[in-house]
């Protein structure tokens, strides 16, 4: 087969055949047009199912709402002429021209443009419909829905969405515009464990729930919906160093807020009940303080909120007063242990308090324990150290430090 199209005298033997073929189309009503030559042939004509209808309007005003929409298209003339278009099929148009036309239904003469001149046309229905509705933008606020909302992570919670822009615009036909009644965003949150930012398409409804396919500016939004890991809050606390000026007291230290929220995994979270690490330097105070300071995040954590916090330390003028016969507890002791003060020892004291008056005023000897911790004593006689449970901010002097104890009874270790 190639060796035959590479013969030069096979491609001129087509070309002969191709040229006088086109001969006899063009010339085919000239030779029927002289007797004896070939027999008498009558027109010919083609039939076009299903023209488009093309409708020239004011777009930037006007909407179609209803209009003819295809029409049949006869075409009549000499055979060469019909056969010429079916061949070649050049580009043509059927149409109606409302553009000086106002709202309203309109019926006009179908017009046609790109047939060739040697054609009669013919169209069927020769009049259109068009019905022109004025346009009207309205303004619609973007609602996100997420899917798969119970689907995150375990443990995690999915936070309100931010859209952006918040409001869409459509611009369509009055009474199209008036059916929109939702636009909406979907966003997938399956198995996420963090911040989701994604574009979305946004999808038009009417009341029913409907979807409206029409123009929407814009058509893709920017949404962004927080994921948040497990949580809890935990109360902050203070630690002190160094010592005041003497002759004053810290009145109270107010931390704000008092509690902060950590983020992380549930093991992590269920190991800390309080968030230590902050820590002011006594020895620097000499005034009343606020101080804005960093919160440590602890190990394991992913997030802590807020970051930082204010610590407000109020002191005054250190005020005493004493209070007699305060009772000495021992705790501690094991029921098979028998423990006891010493023959000579007092089992009271005598106690300072010293602190800012405001607290003085509220204190009284309830609010303390004094205690001996006689926990893993041996048997025999003992020193023990007095202790003091109080409140913060007033510190104690007591008229002695140890208390003397006997332990007896001492079960045998196994």
């Amino acid at each position: 087969m190639d060796k035959l199209f590479n013969s030069h005298w096979f491609v001129k033997i087509i070309s002969f055949f191709i040229a006088l073929m086109l001969f006899a189309m063009v010339n085919m009503d000239d030779l029927t047009s002289q007797p004896g030559i070939l027999p008498s042939l009558s027109d010919r004509t083609s039939t076009l199912e299903e023209v488009e209808v093309t409708v020239v309007y004011d777009e930037e005003n006007y909407a179609i709402v209803d209009q003819t929409e295809h029409v049949q298209v006869k075409l009549s003339g000499s055979q060469s002429a019909v056969a010429f278009f079916q061949l070649m099929r050049p580009t043509f148009e059927v149409f109606v021209d409302v553009t000086e036309r106002q709202e309203g239904v309109h019926t006009l003469s179908i017009q046609h443009r790109g047939f060739p001149g040697d054609l009669s046309v013919s169209i069927v229905p020769q009049f259109a419909r068009v019905e022109l509705q004025e346009k009207q933008t309205v303004s619609i606020p973007v609602d996100v829905e997420l899917v798969n909302a119970d689907a995150v992570k375990e443990g995690y919670s999915v936070g309100t969405p931010m859209v952006s822009p918040v409001n869409v615009t459509v611009t369509a036909a009055r009474e199209v515009a008036a059916e929109v009644a939702d636009a909406k965003a979907y966003v997938d949150v399956e198995d996420a464990d963090k911040m989701l930012e994604e574009a979305v398409p946004v999808k038009l409804y009417d009341s029913s729930g409907n979807e409206l396919h029409l123009d929407v500016e814009p058509g893709i939004v920017d949404v962004r919906v927080p994921i948040t890991s497990p949580n809890k809050s935990v109360p902050i606390k203070i630690s002190r160093e160094g010592e005041l000026t003497e002759g004053v007291s810290i009145e109270s230290i107010n931390v704000s807020p008092k509690e902060v929220l950590i983020y992380g995994p549930f093991d992590v979270l269920e190991s800390i009940n309080v968030l230590e690490g902050l820590t002011i330097d006594l020895d620097d105070i000499t005034e009343d303080q606020t101080f804005t300071m960093e919160v440590p995040v602890p190990p394991g954590v992913q997030a802590l909120e807020p970051e930082m916090v204010e610590v407000e330390v109020n002191i005054a003028e250190e005020e005493s007063r004493q209070w007699s016969d305060v009772s000495i507890e021992l705790i501690g002791a094991p029921e098979e242990i028998d423990i006891d003060f010493a023959d000579d020892e007092e089992e009271t004291l005598s106690i300072i308090a010293h602190g800012a008056e405001a607290n003085l005023d509220q204190f009284s000897v309830d609010d303390i324990q004094v205690y001996a911790d006689v926990s893993n004593l041996s048997e025999g006689e003992h020193s023990v150290p007095i202790q003091i449970n109080g409140p913060q901010n007033i510190r104690f002097s007591v008229s002695k430090t140890n208390v003397e104890v006997i332990v007896s009874g001492q079960a045998e270790s196994e």
